[in-house]
């Protein structure tokens, strides 16, 4: 089975996601499952299972997709299906970086930039959705105007 993690800094329809992740994947619309978690009507048997959760801050959605381990040909790895996403929504995407930083992300931009990010959580009352900023990235992503330009360490290594 193929996972994917993605945050998005807009937030498109749920018709939008499932066409992306279609064509990202290599299947049909119709094969991809979108759910925004209001609704109990669920394809589970989908080859393409995505699971949306609105945010606030500086990133408007998460996405938790889970690819069926028969779709053929294999789905692109992370960082390749980020960027075809960012090109076909017109939206940064970010994934989790690998390493032991917890608000350490790739960004991925729709003119085929790949930098790195991180995002912090801000304070939330645990009844809205989560509240979250880009607070640094090492090249300009024009999605994220407040953020500052920099170089972020690897794992292990003081900001």
């Amino acid at each position: 089975m193929t996972l994917y993690t993605f945050l998005t800094a807009h937030h498109p329809s749920p018709e939008a996601v499932a066409e992306a992740l279609a064509e990202v994947v290599g299947v049909t619309a119709g094969e991809v499952d979108v759910s925004d978690g209001t609704d109990d009507h669920r394809d589970w048997e989908a080859p393409v299972l995505c699971d949306c959760t609105a945010l606030t801050g500086d990133l408007a959605l998460s996405w938790d997709v889970r690819v069926a381990p028969d779709v053929e040909p294999a789905p692109p790895a992370e960082p390749e299906a980020a960027l075809r996403l960012a090109a076909l929504l017109g939206t940064a995407v970010l994934r989790p970086a690998d390493g032991v930083r917890p608000s350490a992300y790739w960004a991925a931009t729709p003119d085929g930039i790949s930098t790195r990010a991180r995002v912090l959580e801000g304070d939330t009352d645990g009844d809205g959705p989560p509240d979250l900023t880009v607070d640094a990235v090492e090249e300009p992503v024009g999605h994220f105007p407040r953020a500052r330009v920099r170089p972020i360490p690897e794992a292990g290594q003081d900001w």
